[in-house]
């Protein structure tokens, strides 16, 4: 009978402390904390918009961020042609490089 009164006792306990969360949002991804902005953007959705595609024509969007894992992204462009890499490629993998598989 003590360990059910014991574990009647800690259920108590943590259904007394429950309600002291009730202030915090625990939804949601872990460590995120919504930020709450009182200024007014002075742009329309209109403008933003055409503001991303036009840094988007430019090859100037940031390459860090939640946008970043739209695609490759590729700061220099290689000058080798299609053959060479897959040249390196079978050596690479004949001379024991790189794992195997199908090249």
């Amino acid at each position: 009978m003590n360990k059910f009164v014991a574990s009647a006792l800690i259920a108590a306990a943590g259904f007394v402390a429950a309600p002291s969360f009730a202030g915090d949002n625990i939804s949601g991804e872990v460590g995120y904390v919504p930020q709450v902005s009182s200024t007014v953007s002075g742009l329309t959705r209109e403008a933003v918009t055409a503001e991303y595609l036009q840094a988007e024509r430019n090859g100037t969007l940031p390459e860090l961020g939640e946008a970043a894992d739209i695609g490759a992204v590729a700061t220099a462009k290689s000058t080798l042609s299609r053959e060479a890499v897959r040249a390196e490629a079978v050596y690479a993998v004949r001379h024991g490089q790189l794992p195997g598989g199908e090249v």
